[in-house]
């Protein structure tokens, strides 16, 4: 997804930036790295970035920004330009509203039912391009009851054997999509009802 940041020279130097625009972060599409561009003429560009990295050169006319990690929230982009006789333009300013992806490919249900009944009896974490994951489950006094490795592992309620009680278990979650550059760590809980 591209975003383009206009400046108009209707008269020398001024200009119009547009007021915010709003990013979903998410790693399995690449979407935290986002484009950010000014018309192209014989000017110098000097931009900056609060929360974001720059990737690349600062003084282009066209900046790709990587908002991964970043925490949600409003962040500033500015722009200087500097015609190619040396005069000096008004500065232009850009809100990037960061939110969280609203579906990052990975869903962890908060409840299982385990028995023999065929209906919801074991607890998985599913996605779409999953390629690989380590799943901790603990139990209240922070032991580790159970581990899940591969995206096609489950738990079926049981720990040594036995049956686990009625009850909050807390899991930790590390997972990476296909083509993904990095793994993501989520924690969580999940209610085992019987």
């Amino acid at each position: 997804m591209k975003r383009l940041l206009f400046i108009l020279f209707l008269v020398p130097f001024l200009f119009y930036a547009q007021d915010t625009t709003s990013v979903e972060v998410c790693t399995h599409d690449q979407t935290y790295l986002q484009t950010y561009s000014v018309a192209d003429g014989p000017n110098q560009y000097y931009w900056s970035v609060e929360g974001g990295t720059i990737e690349g050169n600062t003084t282009e006319h066209s900046i790709v920004v990587n908002w991964l990690n970043v925490p949600y929230n409003m962040y500033l982009i500015r722009v200087h330009v500097i015609s190619d006789a040396g005069c000096y333009g008004d500065t232009s300013h850009l809100w990037v509203d960061i939110d969280e992806c609203s579906y990052d490919g990975i869903y962890v249900p908060n409840s299982f039912t385990p028995g023999n009944d065929g209906v919801n009896d074991v607890f998985k974490p599913v996605g779409e391009n999953l390629e690989d994951l380590d799943m901790y489950i603990y139990n209240r006094w922070g032991g580790m009851i159970y581990e899940l490795h591969g995206v096609d592992d489950s738990w079926d309620g049981t720990y040594r054997d036995g049956d686990v009680q009625h009850g909050v278990y807390v899991w930790v979650l590390n997972y990476k999509f296909i083509n993904a550059p990095i793994w993501k760590e989520i924690y969580g809980h999940v209610v085992v009802l019987r």
